[in-house]
């Protein structure tokens, strides 16, 4: 046999398989989960099934602590201007002093969007 003949040999089609051992673990990394899941918190794939919203009975907690005039986010643009001016004065950079109205303006937008 020549090099040439020995590189154009093409393997049976009895050595391919459809579906081997890898193609077997990367099915159950994804289905594994889901079946834990499934196992050990039922109520949520029945409720998934059911339509019932099992976080509703929170939501008013989570928009008087979260909310648009809740503290907390006072408390966290006023921790943006403090880094942004402390940033600032380190490395008189103005992009760290424009960024807490940037965080700001996205701050707002994001809880008109959530719905708070």
């Amino acid at each position: 046999m020549t090099d040439v003949s020995i590189i154009e040999t093409v393997p049976s089609a009895k050595s391919k398989k459809k579906f081997g051992k890898v193609a077997f673990l990367k099915a159950l990394k994804y289905a594994l989960p889901v079946a834990t899941l499934a196992a050990f918190f039922p109520e949520t794939v029945l409720a998934a099934g059911a339509g019932k919203d099992l976080m509703s009975s929170g939501d008013d907690t989570v928009k008087g602590t979260f909310g648009k005039d809740s503290s907390v986010v006072k408390w966290v643009i006023l921790a943006e201007v403090l880094v942004g001016a402390v940033m600032y004065m380190t490395t008189k950079n103005l992009k760290f002093l424009a960024g807490f109205a940037i965080l700001s303006v996205f701050v707002t937008v994001g809880m008109s969007v959530a719905g708070y």
